[in-house]
Formats: C-alpha cells, sequence, structure tokens
C-alpha cells in the first residue's frame, strides 16, 4: 500500500506551518511518504512550468492508495490542475484535511463557491469540529467527514509541572489581531506572547516576547491559557472572532501540549471539547475574567491540570491524528 500527504510549503521556511508539519511528521509514523508542493512561484509561466513538472510528474507514479492533501494550498491554478488530474487517472482515495476554509474567513462568494466544488471532488474530508462539519453540510458539501476532534501538537519542551493556583492567564499569537488586548484591564496578571503587540494596554496585561513555536511553550508557566479574537471584551466579534465558531485554533494545542489548562470562549467551538473532558473553563465576557478566575478553586484547579497533562500526553504523540487515519482504512 502507497500512501503520499501532499503538504504547500511557507514562505521562507523549508515546510509548511507547524500544523501542517505535525501531521506530517505523524503520517509518517504510520508509513505514509510526504510531497511537499512550492505554491510561490515568481511568475505565471514559473508557476505552468512548476505545475507540469513537478506536480503532474509526481501523479505519474504507478499506484497510490490514499493521498492527503493538506488544505490549503494558496495557490488554486496549482490546486485544480493537480486534482483534475488525479481524478482522470487514479483510482486513489482523496482525502483533503483541512486547515483553514476561506469561505468562513470572508465574504469572497467566489472563493466559498470554488472551495465547495473542491471539498465536493474529494472522497474523504477532515474537518476540525462538528461546528465545522455541519457548516459544510449546509453549504452544500456531501463529501462524507471525519471529524479531528484538536490538533495533534509535536511539543519538545517538557510539559509544564504542577504549581499553585496564582489566577495567572497567557496569551499568544499574532497580536495585530488581537485589538482587545487594548481594552483588557485586570487585577491578575496576563502574559502576552508573539509580534504586533498593541502600544496601548494595562500595567496588568504584561508583554513577554516573541518565540518560535519550539520554544514558546517553555515559556508558558501561566494557570491558564486564553482562547480569545477579535477588538471586543464583550464578545469575539469581527471576522477574526466569528471564525472561533467553527475553527480549532492551534493555539489551543500548543496551550495542552505544554500543560496549560484553557480559557475559551463560550461560544467557540471548541468549548464543548474543553468542557467534556474538563481541561478548562469558559467565559461569556473577557471583562468578567477577574470574576472568573477567583471562582476557580485550587482543588478544581489542580483536577484541570491533571486532566491537561493526560492530554498533553495524547497530543504529543499524534492520538487524534493517528485515530483519523485508523477511520480512513477502514473505508
Amino acid at each position: 500500500m502507497t500512501n503520499y500527504i501532499v503538504t504547500s510549503n511557507d514562505p521562507g521556511k523549508m515546510g509548511g506551518s507547524k500544523a501542517k508539519e505535525d501531521i506530517v511528521k505523524f503520517l509518517k509514523e504510520e508509513g505514509y511518504a510526504s510531497f511537499w508542493v512550492n505554491p510561490y512561484q515568481p511568475n505565471k509561466l514559473a508557476k505552468f512550468w512548476y505545475t507540469y513538472s513537478h506536480l503532474m510528474n509526481f501523479l505519474k507514479k504507478s499506484e497510490i492508495d490514499n493521498l492527503i492533501m493538506q488544505y490549503p494550498i494558496p495557490s488554486r491554478y496549482m490546486v485544480d490542475k493537480f486534482v483534475n488530474k488525479l481524478k482522470e487517472t487514479k483510482k486513489t482515495n482523496f482525502i483533503i484535511w483541512i486547515h483553514d476554509i476561506q469561505g468562513l474567513q470572508s465574504s469572497d462568494n467566489d472563493s466559498a463557491t470554488w472551495e465547495i466544488e473542491l471539498f465536493n471532488n474529494a472522497d474523504i474530508l477532515v474537518v476540525h469540529n462538528e461546528k465545522m462539519k455541519q457548516w459544510l453540510l449546509q453549504n452544500g458539501v456531501n463529501t462524507r467527514m471525519i471529524v479531528l476532534e484538536i490538533f495533534d501538537y509535536d511539543n519538545l519542551q517538557t510539559v509544564q509541572k504542577k504549581h499553585e493556583y496564582e489566577k495567572t492567564v497567557c496569551f499568544a499569537g499574532n497580536l495585530f489581531k488581537s485589538v482587545f488586548l487594548t481594552e483588557l484591564n485586570t487585577k491578575n496578571k496576563v502574559y502576552v506572547f508573539g509580534p504586533n503587540m498593541p502600544e496601548k494596554h494595562s500595567a496588568n496585561t504584561i508583554y513577554s516576547g516573541q518565540y518560535s513555536p519550539e520554544e514558546l511553550s517553555q515559556h508558558l508557566t501561566q494557570n491558564f491559557g486564553l482562547i480569545w479574537d477579535g477588538p471586543s471584551l464583550t464578545t469575539c466579534e469581527g471576522t477574526f472572532g466569528h471564525y472561533l465558531l467553527f475553527n480549532n485554533p492551534h493555539k489551543t494545542s500548543l496551550y495542552i501540549s505544554s500543560g496549560v489548562p484553557i480559557i475559551i470562549w463560550e461560544k467557540a467551538a471548541l468549548a464543548d471539547f474543553v468542557l467534556q473532558n474538563n481541561i478548562g473553563i469558559v467565559i461569556d465576557d473577557l471583562s468578567r475574567l477577574d470574576q472568573v478566575l477567583d471562582s476557580v478553586s485550587a482543588e478544581s484547579y489542580n483536577l484541570m491540570k491533571k486532566n491537561i497533562d493526560k492530554m498533553a500526553e495524547k497530543l504529543r504523540t499524534g492520538y487524534y491524528t493517528k485515530e483519523v487515519i485508523k477511520k480512513i482504512d477502514m473505508q
């Protein structure tokens, strides 16, 4: 049996994003070979040549049983040519592993229509959660879907050791979209990591630097990791806030794999996962953060910490990725 995972390079890196690279790693452990695609060609002629010399030659391989494409690959032209050729010439089980959906992030109807058509060309879709699955069904996707639940996270740092409950919070991300930080004003300390920290912020919103995904985990020594987005404290709104209704933010997996329990917007798609596994708490209004932190007892926090440490080991070994592969193999 020959199985491949197809992934696009990120600009300036040899490989893909952290989330994509981790899936490649865990799938190699399941016998998958990796095939990398570079969509960032200097001009149309170069893109044409690359598509036909690199992508089409790959599809001349004699037999491919399962082919997983990590989506998005940021070239509609390359994706269309690749998928059309695959469907024409191969008796291959074609799986699209979704990381992001353009149709959920913008009002571009052309992109949304193209994505739905692409997803319906797959034999299986791997989707983040039940909320994303329902959105896709409501918008015309009829392909069989497998729910991932949570992204795994290959973390080489030591899981955060148990410590006293001090009501501290960390928040990591590209901070240009986290405008709510300018309004956050708490008595408890919130430690912020990432690029583009806003100049305006309260004394207890403490900027703590920018680190690579491989390094960041060792600096997350706080009691909770926060999942929130958008300009407002009272709800997650705007493009980025709305996206939380459907996606699994990769920073959630960073926090979990680091041994940090979660605070998440109560309407976020991952809120159910957090509550069902007792690995954190939900919040409806970030202006109530101090009140929510005060309501957590040391005993209940210790139980969440125990649960998160068990979950961290699952994510570090690719448990959820490998469960998806089991379901694919049952086809």
